[in-house]
């Protein structure tokens, strides 16, 4: 059984036939997360790649004094993983947690590769999906060494506009770069108050 929303997703970038998106449903797995349960933990072999349905995923990097630093967040129709640990079978950095209720469908490395090997439209789709995530990261680089945080939270709301009514605070901040506290006080002057 395929899904209209998600055959759509894929034939934006490629105009992929029917069999050849069977042969997505054939090997990708599909599961359903609960709000905060991990897909991915921290020093876990084999992450997935994962292709998010609907939902909202968050990626986070916990470092040595157990501060989480978000990376990343997933939406719908948005592919996302440890890219590192997925390519090169080594264990996780982060650790990817539902946000919401989320649905995925997730290739492991063997069917990824096995995927673009048989089906070589989806060697080209991949290829624009990282090509657009690496530039996408640049763009965030940029503006995280070149942006005010007034800047950095106002782009944030552009490029998310939903997502500040998900996620807690302290997440927004932490992918921001700043404190919470900052954040609300970033908040509170757009918002005209004192």
């Amino acid at each position: 059984m395929t899904h209209p929303d998600i055959v759509e997703n894929l034939r934006k970038y490629v105009p992929f036939s029917k069999e050849e998106i069977q042969a997505f449903y054939d090997v990708a797995k599909h599961a359903n997360f609960k709000k905060n349960e991990v897909l991915v933990e921290t020093g876990q072999m084999l992450s997935p790649f994962i292709f998010i349905r609907k939902g909202c995923l968050m990626t986070y990097f916990t470092d040595e004094k157990n501060f989480n630093h978000v990376i990343q967040f997933g939406l719908d129709k948005w592919w996302t993983g440890d890219l590192n640990g997925f390519m090169h079978g080594e264990p996780s950095i982060y650790t990817i947690k539902a946000m919401t209720h989320t649905e995925v469908w997730m290739l492991d490395k063997e069917d990824f590769e096995n995927l673009c090997k048989n089906q070589p439209a989806f060697e080209k789709y991949f290829r624009v999906i990282f090509q657009n995530s690496l530039v996408s990261h640049q763009k965030r680089i940029i503006r995280n060494i070149s942006f005010s945080a007034e800047d950095k939270y106002l782009t944030f709301v552009k490029n998310y506009p939903k997502l500040e009514l998900l996620i807690p605070q302290k997440y927004i901040a932490s992918y921001l770069g700043i404190t919470p506290e900052f954040l609300s006080m970033i908040r509170r002057k757009l918002a005209g108050k004192p």
